[in-house]
């Protein structure tokens, strides 16, 4: 069409211009189709200059102008031609090339907005062009190279969309993986990436995408898959730089996941095939670095010796790594040297300060701290971090060694100052912090620190984490925790092994746990002979027999110490102790023997005192109170200052009360009064001498002694406790008022004493028992009132409780049992109100409230004699509701569980309930078993003999219901119950 037109127009400029025009048109025209851009573009001026109308020939000519420019490398001059086309003829069939020629100029020229303007001009005016599509890929392209993202990746995206009339679908693709590939979207990138090989592969981008797929994989760490794309047969078409450039990546892919080996052999291949690649000294660091992981240091070592010989940046830091390489070796000395000469030749470089870090490493390892400590201190200085952390620990080690805790606490402190640390390294400063807080005696601090490693990592430094953890809990007493920890650690393990399983064997030794602890102790004689514990342990298996009462290994091993010549210090202890266990074995004699010899070898030890006091004790324990006395005088005669002293005259007055000797018994205790007020035995004196007088008829004296002790002595810690024993001996006496009125002064003299609610209660129940009933439930309210919770404000609502019920005031006492109930925990106290509730709620007539409280007895406290209680009163009930069955039940179920009152009572009623219905055999069977199994319960015998008469009399066995009646008659007579059984014999007759 565009062809024919142009003929017609042409035709008509010949007819109009005449022949010579139109010739040098047409001349024109046969150049450029010949290629000769020149000439052309020289015939369509002179034809543009002469032809002096506006219309399609000339934008025609102008458009071929411009087309000769740009084939002759002029796209400026070109542009120009088509900006004149596209400004000036509005229809032109050229103006929507040439608009998409301009934009291809401006994309060139790198004036990306006029080639955007152009592009969607052509957009606008031509949507459906054959251009469409490539304009909306160059749009993106002049996006992408501003760097305006957005609008990039839209355009890519209406590009690709565009493929019918887009001749870059393969570049969009590409473009769009770039785009996201730059921008850090590599998931994205490799869609687009992996698109564009999926459906364009004969494209001249495939190789590249496939490279670039690798690349985007390794920046997403997934090496695997990046090792996957560079493998592909189709890169080894590419040029040699390009595929060196892949076969590097690869390599460093194959490195990235531990696959040394394929890393090495792909590392040699650049470097065998493309020794001239810009990348070769790279490749040779990767490939020193894959000898160094697979731990061929000798062969990192001569790479990184070769690499070293320059001055760029690979070259200082091969010159580094072939130290490491040395050290790595084991060839220690000659790591030092290299370290010392890059000191010299680069002492300003960033990686100085880790080289003075590495040979404070050297010399630590050799023992040589000074000279460590020097480099550490200078490798603190570096600019790396990582550098700074694990010096600053070193010298937190160091100082550890030395003892200074304090020191080594402020470096590992210093080091977890440094922020975003890798695991590995604040871990272990954290561990060191953990291990000098420990022996500062911080232990709570120290396992704030060490928990947290062990939550972070269990499975670093696990013995030693655990060990620690296991000493801060054994020093703060938490035995249970640090056994737990202690467990964890390995006892193979050289270094902790025998320090855990001895804390292992304290640590039941501290729970008391002494059958465990002796097998630990006796584990760790038989793994650890030679350590330096092996002593304290024999005397700790000791102690665990001892504390396990296995006595006679006790004394086995005591005495085993004794006799060793390895027992030095502590030794009078297990002496001591073996005389103990012999006691304990029940070899008296043999104990007194050894108690008496550990006095003469060891006479000035703690424990020469004990010994002789101890030969008195089992003398006083075997009823020998005589000899005992007589013990217990050479003990004061030896050791007159012994802090033994008062327990010894308690003692002594002990032994005179049990051979009824009391005033010889007054006089000892009195001695412990006298001589020892502030002791612990003045309490237990006054307690005996109190009984004392009591067994010789004279309480009042013990009155007197108490009164006299509390004024010589008043502000005593425990005076106001002697002056209690004054109501408890009236109270003893029932001399009630008396009590009452002791109770009220001991109140208005000890007003702060912690035994204030005690006497308000004693004198409750003093004024009960006087009768005073107002009174006594005054004082027990301020008990309860006080605190309801304490076991005397549970007694004082019990006590209460029994006053209302006794006065019929069942309201008020089930008003106080809700009250206590609602403060109190579940617990034997709680059950008993409870029960006591439901006996108020019966008294008071509510059957079916006090059944739901018995229930719930029932339920909630099992294993309480309330519970066996409370089924008893559930029987009741359901008996008197005519409920046989369900009162049988309960009846039944206490009578075999139950040997007591309650069981018997039971017994007494399931045989009541069976005569209830009229089933008198079965009632009498029942009332046998009272007989058979019960028969100490009196009440209930009585009860059934005479129900068992009743039960013959409706059988008409007259005889055996005599029986039954006179059996009463014959423990009986003149009671309640022999009446009865009297007027029923007579009723028979």
């Amino acid at each position: 069409m565009k062809k024919t037109l142009l003929i017609l127009i042409f035709i008509s400029t010949a007819l109009i211009f005449g022949q010579g025009i139109a010739d040098k048109y047409y001349e024109a025209m046969t150049a450029f189709n010949s290629k000769d851009y020149g000439r052309a573009h020289s015939l369509l001026g002179e034809f543009i200059q002469n032809y002096g109308i506006h219309d399609e020939l000339f934008a025609t000519a102008q458009f071929y102008s411009g087309e000769s420019l740009l084939n002759l490398g002029k796209p400026v001059a070109a542009a120009s031609s088509y900006e004149f086309l596209v400004n000036n003829f509005e229809w032109s069939v050229f103006k929507e090339r040439s608009l998409y020629r301009l934009g291809l100029i401006y994309y060139e020229t790198q004036k990306y907005s006029l080639c955007r303007d152009r592009l969607k001009q052509l957009l606008d005016e031509y949507p459906e062009s054959e251009f469409a599509g490539s304009s909306l890929y160059w749009i993106g392209e002049a996006y992408s190279s501003e760097n305006q993202v957005e609008d990039a990746i839209q355009f890519f995206l209406d590009a690709i969309n565009s493929e019918r009339n887009n001749k870059f679908v393969d570049y969009s693709l590409f473009s769009l993986g770039n785009i996201f590939e730059r921008t850090g979207d590599y998931e994205n990138a490799v869609e687009y990436y992996d698109r564009l090989l999926s459906y364009h592969r004969d494209s001249p981008l495939a190789v590249s995408a496939q490279i670039r797929i690798g690349i985007c994989y390794f920046k997403l760490k997934d090496y695997q898959s990046s090792i996957l794309e560079l493998n592909n047969p189709s890169l080894t078409n590419l040029p040699p730089g390009m595929y060196a450039q892949s076969l590097y990546l690869l390599a460093n892919s194959y490195y990235r996941v531990q696959e040394y080996g394929n890393a090495e052999k792909t590392y040699f291949e650049i470097i065998q095939n493309f020794p001239s690649a810009e990348i070769v000294k790279e490749v040779k660091y990767g490939l020193a670095w894959s000898y160094f992981q697979q731990k061929k240091y000798n062969d990192a070592y001569k790479i990184f010796n070769g690499l070293s010989l320059g001055s760029d940046t690979i070259a200082i830091k091969s010159f580094y790594w072939k130290a490491e390489a040395k050290r790595y070796a084991g060839q220690e000395n000659e790591a030092f040297e290299i370290f010392r000469q890059f000191l010299e030749t680069y002492p300003d470089n960033q990686l100085a300060r880790g080289v003075q870090y590495q040979l404070g490493l050297l010399n630590y390892n050799q023992r040589k701290f000074e000279l460590a400590e020097r480099y550490l201190i200078a490798a603190v200085a570096a600019q790396d971090r990582m550098v700074r952390v694990r010096a600053l620990t070193m010298l937190g080690e160091i100082e550890l060694n030395k003892k200074s805790f304090d020191a080594a606490r402020k470096y590992f402190e210093s080091a977890l100052d440094i922020k975003t640390l890798p695991d590995e390294l604040q871990n272990r400063a954290m561990l060191g912090l953990g291990a000098s807080l420990y022996f500062l005696g911080r232990y709570k601090e120290a396992i704030e620190y060490l928990s947290d490693i062990d939550i972070r990592d269990a499975n670093f430094e696990r013995n030693k984490v655990n060990f620690y953890l296991a000493e801060n809990q054994y020093s703060l007493g938490n035995f249970r925790e640090a056994l737990n920890r202690y467990s964890n650690v390995d006892l193979n393990d050289a270094e902790l092994g025998a320090g855990a399983l001895y804390g292992k064997a304290y640590s039941y030794f501290g729970l008391k746990d002494y059958e465990n602890a002796s097998v630990q102790f006796g584990e760790f004689i038989k793994r650890f002979s030679g350590d330096k514990r092996i002593v304290d342990t024999k005397l700790r298996l000791a102690d665990s027999y001892f504390g396990s009462k296995n006595y006679v290994a006790a004394s086995e091993v005591y005495k085993s110490l004794v006799n060793s010549r390895q027992f030095v210090l502590n030794d009078s202890y297990a002496y001591f102790q073996y005389a103990q266990a012999l006691f304990k074995a029940g070899k008296t004699t043999d104990a007194i023997s050894e108690f008496r010899n550990l006095q003469q070898k060891f006479p000035n030890s703690e424990y020469g005192d004990r010994s002789l006091y101890l030969i008195g004790w089992i003398n006083f324990q075997r009823a020998n109170f005589s000899q005992a006395i007589a013990e217990y005088r050479n003990m004061m005669n030896i050791y007159p200052n012994s802090k033994l002293n008062p327990v010894v005259h308690y003692s002594i007055g002990d032994a005179y009360f049990n051979i009824a000797k009391y005033d010889s018994a007054i006089v000892n205790y009195q001695k412990v009064i006298l001589l020892y007020p502030t002791s612990n035995y003045v309490f237990d004196a006054i307690n005996g001498i109190q009984y004392s007088y009591v067994a010789k008829g004279q309480p009042d004296r013990a009155i007197a002694l108490i009164d006299e002790f509390v004024s010589r002595n008043p502000n005593l810690s425990f005076s106001d406790e002697i002056f209690f024993k004054k109501g408890e001996i009236y109270y003893s006496l029932r001399e009630y008022q008396y009590a009452k009125k002791s109770y009220q002064v001991f109140i208005s003299n000890y007003p702060q004493s912690e035994l204030i609610p005690d006497a308000y209660f004693w004198i409750g129940k003093s004024a009960q028992n006087l009768g005073e009933e107002e009174l006594a439930l005054f004082n027990f309210a301020k008990v309860y009132n006080a605190d309801i919770k304490s076991e005397t404000g549970t007694a004082a609502v019990i006590e209460s409780g029994k006053i209302l019920d006794a006065q019929g005031k069942y309201g008020n006492e089930v008003a106080l049992y809700d009250k206590a109930l609602a403060s109190l925990p579940r617990s034997d106290s709680y059950a008993e109100i409870l029960f006591n509730k439901g006996m108020a709620l019966t008294n008071q007539g509510s059957i079916d409230k006090s059944y739901e409280v018995f229930d719930e007895i029932n339920q909630y406290h099992p294993n309480t004699i309330f519970a066996d209680k409370a089924k008893f009163e559930l029987g009741l009930i359901e008996m008197a509701a005519k409920r046989f069955a369900n009162a049988e039940f309960y009846f039944q179920k206490l009578a075999e569980s139950r040997t007591d009152d309650i069981g018997a009572k039971a017994q007494y009623f399931f045989g009541v309930s069976k005569f209830e219905q009229q089933r008198y055999a079965e009632a009498i069977t029942a009332f046998v078993r009272v007989r058979t199994i019960f028969s100490a319960y009196d009440e209930w015998l009585t009860k059934s003999y005479l129900k068992m008469g009743d039960g013959y009399i409706e059988l008409k066995d007259y005889k055996k219901a005599e029986e039954m009646f006179r059996a009463v008659l014959s423990n009986h007579r003149g009671d309640m119950f022999g009446k009865e059984a009297q007027n029923k014999l007579r009723a028979i007759r």
